[in-house]
């Protein structure tokens, strides 16, 4: 649960992230800023539900601002992003312990960093991201702006989906995200026939 409620000011400077994110990712395809206030919401919901004492500012700046680096790379996006949260951070009213937790969300978010998360902020913003990875909107997320041909990116970004739900840490997580899962894999194993399908006719198509 929030150890406390956010003060004027931090809701302030908090709203003052958020279009500053909202910028940068207006052009980000498939982590839009949509994407961004959906983990957002979800990192808010997991945080009241679990036991252990979460800083707000922690869980809410690091979810704003956890796919910034997405602007500079891909592949390595949460350690990039960390480094330009490092910046942003010293222009904000927090202490500087406050400012290494949340660049640590920020690099620990996703696998690509090689960086497991370790502390309750760290957790709460990787499994919101892991659950906007579900259901029919997650899955479509991950093939927008992909390169390759259609049949290697749904295969590949498939595979990758199809284990997003067996990562989330919380139990919370693990309820709000069942039915989404549930539902991705209903699609996965439709596309998954139809991709089979259509190998088939190009295997047995034969020229006159």
């Amino acid at each position: 649960m929030f150890s406390r409620s956010l003060t004027s000011d931090e809701r302030r400077w908090l709203e003052e992230i958020e279009l500053f994110v909202k910028e940068i990712h207006a052009s980000l395809g498939g982590h839009d800023y949509s994407h961004v206030l959906q983990v957002t919401e979800f990192a808010i919901e997991i945080a009241n539900n679990i036991e252990e004492d979460v800083d707000p500012v922690v869980v809410i700046c690091g979810a704003l601002l956890h796919d910034i680096g997405r602007k500079i790379s891909d592949e390595m996006h949460g350690l990039v992003g960390g480094s330009i949260a490092e910046e942003l951070l010293e222009s904000l009213p927090i202490s500087d312990e406050q400012a290494k937790r949340i660049t640590k969300v920020i690099v620990r978010h996703t696998a690509t960093s090689h960086v497991v998360p370790q502390s309750v902020e760290e957790k709460i913003v990787y499994d919101a991201d892991g659950l906007d990875r579900l259901g029919t909107m997650g899955l479509l997320r991950g093939f927008v702006g992909k390169k390759g041909s259609m049949v290697e990116v749904l295969e590949r970004y498939m595979a990758k989906r199809v284990k997003a739900y067996d990562k989330l840490f919380f139990p919370i997580s693990q309820k709000i995200g069942k039915v989404r899962d549930e539902e991705m894999r209903k699609l996965i194993m439709l596309f998954t026939q139809r991709l089979n399908e259509r190998k088939e006719t190009v295997e047995e198509l034969t020229l006159p």
